[in-house]
């Protein structure tokens, strides 16, 4: 099912680029909130440090 999804996915890709980049769209709302908190994002699994 999941090399099915990903088949589809990469289909309407094709047709139908997507307007909104998400990996952009995630880099932007990281910094964002980064810059909200001082620096130190603690929501996001990818921000909190080790």
């Amino acid at each position: 099912m999941d090399t099915l999804n990903r088949e589809l996915e990469e289909l309407i890709e094709e047709v139908a680029p997507s307007l909104i980049d998400m990996e952009e769209l995630e880099r932007l709302v990281t910094e964002d909130d980064m810059l909200s908190f001082g620096g130190e994002c603690f929501i996001h699994d990818g921000c909190r440090p080790v």
